[in-house]
């Protein structure tokens, strides 16, 4: 594995802040709903097919919104592997990035209610830490099956990848 290609692919995946952004909130989400099926014990396979489907639209959408990218990384003589590790960095740093958010905004909750709780009784703070936070135990195991989920799809994203030809980076569009 080519180490020196996939920080470059983590640092190429900034550009893209936009994106980058909206699926670092939507993952977020996502570990949390995934982590809080998976913890409950109902409907497990419906949060997995969830986090399956998300998981390749999005390394679907890396592939088509990098078509140009992709093309001249071709043109210059990057091998398919390198190509891939392009995507793989994105992916990560998506995955990462939500992980660390949804764990920051558990230990947070946490502070905030041991913090709170004997000065105001509402309630409130507790209602949102049983909402929102979650156990590091059911946070890793969810970062795990995630990311394990990912693998079929980058597998799509890369074959779709592979077939656009280098002479596109040269179109005028």
């Amino acid at each position: 594995m080519n180490l020196r290609v996939l920080f470059k692919s983590i640092k190429f995946a900034f550009r893209a802040k936009k994106r980058v952004i909206t699926f670092v909130v939507i993952y977020a989400f996502l570990i949390v709903m995934v982590s809080r099926g998976l913890s409950s014990g109902v409907d497990q396979l419906l949060w997995l097919f969830a986090a399956f489907v998300l998981a390749t639209l999005y390394a679907i959408l890396i592939a088509q919104s990098r078509a140009k990218d992709i093309a001249i990384l071709k043109c210059v003589s990057w091998n398919n592997n390198d190509i891939f590790l392009v995507m793989v960095g994105e992916v990560v740093l998506v995955s990462l990035s939500a992980f660390l958010l949804v764990f920051q905004v558990s230990v947070e909750l946490l502070g905030l209610v041991a913090y709170f709780e004997p000065l105001f009784d509402t309630g409130f703070l507790d209602g949102l830490q049983s909402l929102i936070a979650v156990p590091l135990a059911d946070l890793m195991i969810t970062l795990v099956v995630i990311v394990g989920l990912q693998l079929p799809g980058l597998y799509l994203a890369q074959r779709r990848a592979m077939m656009i030809p280098p002479m596109r980076a040269l179109r005028e569009e």
